[in-house]
């Protein structure tokens, strides 16, 4: 009867330490990098601010293309075209053509932030799904996520 109770006993303080034991969790790597070529990069902050979708309008967005170094995309408003020239992790744009819809202040203001912000670009950096716009000096210009269309 002893050896009953003893068997009990050693049964359930080894069930108790086993639930006290602590697992260590397993880091999830890091996803690998988007690539900068032929990918859709929606605007999510410019000059440090977020960018919003008004409602009934694209995204803000832009598409470095493989034929031609063509760049096109949508302000948010109007649709762009141009070109781009990437070499390295420098990265310039050329003139950049816009449709001329008027749209809300709100919109306009980003539109021209945007178009701006492709003259002050000479570097780019990618982590994971995030694409960073910066100057020659380094400083965050505009910051871009990567969406899968399928």
């Amino acid at each position: 009867m002893a050896s009953k109770w003893l068997k009990t006993g050693l049964i359930s303080l080894s069930i108790l330490v086993a639930g006290c034991h602590s697992y260590s969790v397993e880091h999830t790597p890091a996803l690998p990098d988007e690539p900068l070529i032929n990918t859709y990069w929606k605007l999510v902050t410019l000059d440090g601010s977020p960018v919003t979708t008004a409602e009934n309008f694209r995204e803000a967005h832009m598409v470095l293309h493989t034929d031609n170094a063509r760049l096109a995309g949508s302000t948010g408003c109007n649709s762009f075209t141009g070109r781009y020239q990437a070499e390295g992790k420098h990265l310039t744009f050329g003139q950049v053509a816009t449709t001329k819809m008027a749209c809300a202040t709100t919109q306009m203001r980003t539109e021209q932030a945007m178009l701006s912000t492709f003259k002050q670009v000479a570097k780019w950096r990618i982590k994971g799904s995030t694409l960073l716009l910066e100057d020659t000096n380094g400083n965050p210009l505009a910051e871009l996520e990567a969406v899968h269309l399928y």
